[in-house]
């Protein structure tokens, strides 16, 4: 399971290849994009096997949704990743702690009558800093956990298609696998977007 540690920042530039840019990343970023490439990849295989007709027609017009998962696959690891790096030296204890200290001078001076507005103002600014390096971490941890729930229903796509191959299929089949790649797409466009909201 994804644990917090911290990940070196990679290059936004278009790279070469997937292939060559995925090796650019922390190992544990890595993963979760290696495997949807791996299942986009058996899901070619599967349909490619399937005799010419319309359910092979059907799911090779589903494709382009796995391509799409893998792109946003690979795009919410480099932003999970950039998250992570952004925290590095970021000491959220430390941070924890001075908030509660400002916390209790505030209440105090509050308690003795005294002119407040300057530690308000304080503790305003390091509440902020201490959600935003809480934001990060969460986030970027969650997203191991998120993508790794999103690969396995990619995978189960997948296997549903290979049903197709075993068995006569009809259209609940298809349209099942095709609501399970959409809902996996809208998944990953969902915490795409999250992540984005932290950095580039």
């Amino acid at each position: 399971m994804f644990r917090r540690r911290s990940s070196r920042p990679v290059d936004p530039a278009p790279p070469p290849s997937l292939e060559s840019w995925v090796a650019t990343l922390d190992p544990l970023w890595q993963a979760p994009v290696r495997r949807a490439m791996a299942t986009r990849d058996q899901y070619l295989g599967v349909v490619g096997r399937i005799p010419p007709g319309p359910a092979r027609d059907r799911l090779l017009a589903m494709s382009p949704s796995l391509d799409t998962a893998v792109q946003r696959v690979a795009q919410a690891a480099y932003r999970a990743s950039t998250a992570r790096s952004m925290t590095v030296g970021l000491d959220e204890p430390a941070a924890t702690a001075e908030l509660k200290a400002a916390r209790r001078e505030l209440d105090a001076n509050r308690a003795a009558g005294r002119d407040v507005a300057a530690l308000e103002a304080r503790v305003d600014a390091l509440a902020e800093r201490h959600r935003a390096i809480n934001d990060a971490l969460n986030l970027a941890d969650g997203a191991g956990v998120q993508l790794d729930d999103l690969n396995v229903r990619l995978e189960t796509a997948v296997a549903r298609a290979a049903t197709i191959a075993l068995r006569a299929s009809d259209n609940d089949d298809l349209d099942r696998i095709d609501a399970e790649l959409g809902e996996v797409v809208g998944g990953l466009t969902a915490l795409d977007d999250a992540l984005g909201r932290l950095g580039p």
